[in-house]
């Protein structure tokens, strides 16, 4: 296969129908904790609600209505104990090390088994960085919960109602007891993959620790969205996920620019985020672009008066690392790519 091969594989967006209902799901669940922030005058700690908002839509796999409902739940508390995890073992790494390496393990024995206890586990993993690499969010841990619970009383709310006032088709889905099942697995090849995929996230935190790298978390949650067991899917999404980075690193900036009231950016992050399902389902990049636009906006909002464009650098700078890690860690998981073309002699 040549390089232009490659790069249409990369770059290509896959057709697929519109999920009009997720769409409109995940903008109200956004919107609405940010406004009441902004209302209340709370508006940093209301971010936290609209991120658990939006994980939640991305997690949400259009079963039958008590499934997603069930899944939507599960999803929840499973970021509430990784937040609450993370702000509890934040200055102990001796405790965070060993649970983070224990849930990334487990990450690697369910990946590609199914993809809601997979996107579960790994939103929690967030969540736990999150927790413990943030201390404001310690000191207003009520507050911001308080929103977390906005968040998830808008997705099932929305959702709900519009399942009721449209027709639904219950798409298969795979049972989270099943998943968890196929996690308690003997076979080996997964076990390995597993323990790369662990040493990979713990290499990257120790980096990022060692050289104090601002937000350096976030290079580690690259290398925990990057890596699969298949090599060239991996490949391909390195690739992938630094060229959305940097075009929603570049957006964002634009936006960040441009826009200096809240009152203006809130609705701006409304209507990204009602994109994301539709970008996620269309194109990697082209999702990984949009998801990267929204939370650099959202992130910016308590100061988006002044035009910082400190925090989209540094998300480039997080993501171009956790690129490099995660192609180390494809190489640790998959050592036959360094001489796939030339095998070893004898």
């Amino acid at each position: 296969m040549g390089l232009r091969h490659h790069v249409n594989e990369v770059l290509k967006i896959n057709p697929a129908p519109s999920p009009w209902p997720r769409m409109v799901v995940c903008s109200i669940a956004t919107t609405v904790p940010l406004l009441v922030g902004a209302l209340t005058e709370q508006l940093p700690l209301s971010i936290f609600g609209a991120l658990f908002g939006f994980l939640l839509v991305l997690n949400d796999h259009l079963g039958s209505l008590g499934h997603r409902l069930w899944v939507i739940t599960l999803t929840f508390f499973c970021l509430l104990a990784g937040l609450l995890l993370g702000i509890l073992t934040g200055g102990e790494k001796t405790v965070l090390i060993p649970l983070l390496l224990a849930l990334t393990y487990w990450l690697g024995l369910i990946s590609t088994q199914g993809a809601e206890l997979e996107r579960a586990v790994l939103f929690s993993v967030f969540q736990l960085l999150a927790g413990a690499y943030s201390p404001a969010v310690g000191q207003h841990l009520t507050i911001s919960v308080s929103y977390a619970f906005l968040g998830y009383l808008c997705v099932i709310g929305v959702l709900s109602a519009l399942v009721f006032l449209r027709r639904h088709e219950p798409n298969p889905f795979a049972r989270l007891r099943e998943t968890f099942k196929k996690s308690l697995t003997k076979e080996k090849h997964r076990h390995l993959y597993a323990l790369t995929f662990s040493l990979a996230v713990l290499i990257t935190l120790l980096v990022v620790d060692y050289f104090e790298m601002s937000h350096g978390y976030w290079a580690v949650g690259t290398v925990l969205i990057i890596m699969r067991p298949d090599a060239k899917a991996s490949i391909y999404r390195i690739i992938q996920r630094f060229f959305g980075t940097l075009v929603g690193v570049l957006v964002a900036e634009l936006i960040i620019l441009s826009v200096h009231s809240a009152w203006i950016a809130i609705p701006v992050i409304g209507l990204i985020s009602f994109w994301g399902p539709w970008s996620l389902s269309r194109s990697y990049w082209l999702g990984s672009a949009m998801i990267v636009t929204m939370l650099l906006v959202l992130l910016d909002l308590p100061s988006i008066q002044t035009g910082d464009l400190h925090t989209p650098l540094i998300r480039l700078q997080a993501t171009g690392i956790g690129c490099l890690f995660g192609l180390m860690g494809v190489v640790m998981a998959n050592p036959q790519v360094l001489w796939r073309d030339n095998p070893p002699q004898g």
